[in-house]
């Protein structure tokens, strides 16, 4: 496991009423460089701690006492702490049917973690919880992040938001470079002091308009960006319609993995706003990967955390349609 992000400024509430669990998880969370961990044996004693200091993440144990975790973060999102309603919850469980996950994600909670947990299994879940936060929603029948993981429409009830969807908010943490991005920027620092020596033109720096297309999904993969200046979307096609997977803003990295895997664009870029990228090669990445071995073995790691994240949102996904099977019988 390779922590890649500083969790030195956050504070980490653990809510748990086995003593012998919140050594595990105050253990586990300073391994990670969480320098603050504060510790509430019941779900009142989660609540004074809220109201006495910031906390930046909850982990709540689902059996806590009195009510347990499932109605501590119902409480939370309904404003039992003024101004923390939107706090980051991760639970631990033992339960993992799909009555007690779906119960679960309609209390509000922002990640599951099935126990017996390992640290690296709380480190996934810590981490996408500060690095990806979704929007929040406020709803009279749901309080919680959203729980939509991709922006599609439900195909068998059709769209339900009479509002358009919220915008995602910004990261809870500084955002990290991620492996293919390291080796961008290596590769960009390099072809920049080889045309201060030579005064070659291995640097292009490519202008796109405020709307227009930066690649398609299925084009080749030639090169990698590093934005300059404005905002790109990433987009891919769903049932003929473009969907968005996310934003890349200023000093952010797009287009990489093509260039490491050899296959056709997995989605398409497009500029949100005038926008100026530094464009790279492809043999400059790969002159980079190939001076530094160890690098692969972090694409990997990076490439089983992306697989097991889609499978941890494939049982969910499941579990929602058995929710609504059994509900419907």
């Amino acid at each position: 496991m390779i922590v890649d992000i500083d969790f030195g400024p956050v504070t980490v509430l653990v809510v748990d009423g086995n003593a012998y669990g919140r050594a595990f998880l105050r253990s586990a969370l300073q391994s990670f460089g969480v320098r603050r961990v504060v510790e509430a044996a019941d779900g009142d004693a989660a609540v004074a701690a809220l109201e006495a200091e910031r906390i930046d993440v909850v982990l709540v144990d689902a059996e806590v006492a009195p009510a347990g975790g499932t109605e501590l973060t119902r409480s939370l999102r309904r404003g039992r702490v003024a101004g923390r309603a939107a706090v980051p919850v991760v639970m631990l469980s033992e339960a993992a049917e799909p009555a007690a996950v779906a119960a679960a994600r309609a209390a509000g909670i922002t990640e599951l973690l099935v126990k017996p947990a390992s640290a690296e299994s709380l480190y996934r879940r810590l981490r996408d919880a500060l690095v990806n936060p979704r929007p929040f929603v406020a709803a009279e029948s749901y309080v919680g992040p959203c729980r939509r993981t991709v922006a599609l429409v439900p195909p068998d009830q059709g769209e339900r938001r009479t509002s358009p969807p919220l915008p995602a908010p910004p990261p809870l943490v500084a955002v990290p470079p991620g492996v293919a991005h390291s080796m961008v920027r290596r590769a960009q620092a390099e072809a920049q002091l080889a045309d201060r020596q030579d005064g070659s033109d291995r640097i292009l720096y490519r202008h796109f308009k405020a709307g227009e297309s930066i690649f398609a999904e299925g084009a080749p993969g030639d090169e990698a960006y590093v934005i300059q200046r404005g905002r790109v979307a990433i987009e891919k096609e769903v049932g003929g319609q473009p969907v968005r997977l996310g934003e890349v803003a200023a000093a952010g990295v797009f287009g990489e993995m093509a260039l490491i895997d050899g296959e056709p664009r997995m989605a398409a870029a497009r500029a949100i706003e005038d926008t100026t990228c530094l464009a790279i090669s492809k043999a400059a990445l790969k002159a980079q990967l190939n001076r530094t071995p160890d690098l692969v073995i972090l694409v990997v790691e990076t490439l089983l955390h992306d697989i097991r994240k889609m499978g941890r949102e494939l049982v969910e996904a499941r579990s929602r349609i058995r929710v609504r099977r059994e509900g419907g019988d």
